[in-house]
């Protein structure tokens, strides 16, 4: 039955993204050392000459705090899959390539990705959909058990009705990973425009849930938590506007 559920909500989270622009390519970049300045001065001319219209625009992101922390962030979307048909060929076209070829990659020294991620709007509370970059993003990251999805979104659910309920002035979105990596990976994002934005300024999750759900009711989501999560990390991310075209 467990196994019904997880193809049933994937597959779900698939097709929903098949034919709307719900898609993010994200990949991660790491420039050789000491090479870091001439990394972004061709990652600066590259995304001026091929990134700057339509499905190839890109978001550019420096990761400040994590394990991935001095690692560079590449993000485009949201865009449907027929998209990303269209941008894999543009950045296999002669001129594309042979210019990622001059400019960048001497002075990549390691690559992830691309990985692609999907918003889940059932998970996500008072998403921000300005389609404008913050200064900064938080993303922490929560890595499930083999088929634990359909546990998660209970948990998920139960968080954002807590919010709902206490009339919450939190913002984040949750994405799921949806291919190109570990499956059962989620993460959930962050707007920021500091780090003063860390500092709590309201009630904590702990007390909106024992509100909405009765005393112990944080507790019972924390021991249910432990069983179907494995890992969670977190980092956060510096918007490089100049590298950046949208």
């Amino acid at each position: 039955m467990k196994k019904i559920i997880l193809i049933s909500i994937f597959s779900f989270a698939v097709m929903i993204a098949q034919g709307n622009a719900n898609i993010y390519k994200v990949t991660y970049i790491k420039p050789k050392a000491g090479q870091t300045e001439e990394f972004l001065s061709g990652l600066k001319e590259h995304t001026k000459k091929f990134h700057s219209k339509g499905i190839m625009k890109v978001r550019t992101y420096q990761v400040i705090s994590g394990e991935k922390s001095g690692w560079y962030v590449r993000t485009v979307g949201p865009i449907t899959w027929a998209d990303v048909d269209k941008h894999d060929a543009n950045e296999k076209s002669k001129d594309h390539a042979s210019h990622g070829t001059k400019v960048l990659r001497p002075y990549i020294g390691e690559r992830i990705g691309p990985m692609y991620w999907s918003p889940r709007d059932d998970f996500s509370y008072n998403r921000n959909t300005s389609g404008k970059p913050s200064k900064m993003m938080r993303v922490s990251f929560t890595h499930l058990n083999p088929l634990m999805d359909g546990e998660y979104r209970d948990l998920r659910m139960k968080i954002k009705e807590a919010h709902e309920k206490t009339n919450s002035d939190d913002s984040f979105t949750v994405g799921q990973l949806v291919h190109g990596g570990k499956m059962h990976t989620y993460a959930q994002f962050y707007s920021l425009n500091s780090w003063a934005d860390m500092a709590s300024s309201g009630p904590s999750n702990a007390s909106r849930m024992n509100e909405v759900f009765g005393e112990g009711g944080w507790g019972r989501l924390m021991s249910k938590g432990q069983k179907i999560i494995y890992k969670r990390n977190d980092e956060m991310r510096l918007y490089l506007k100049d590298y950046s075209s949208r």
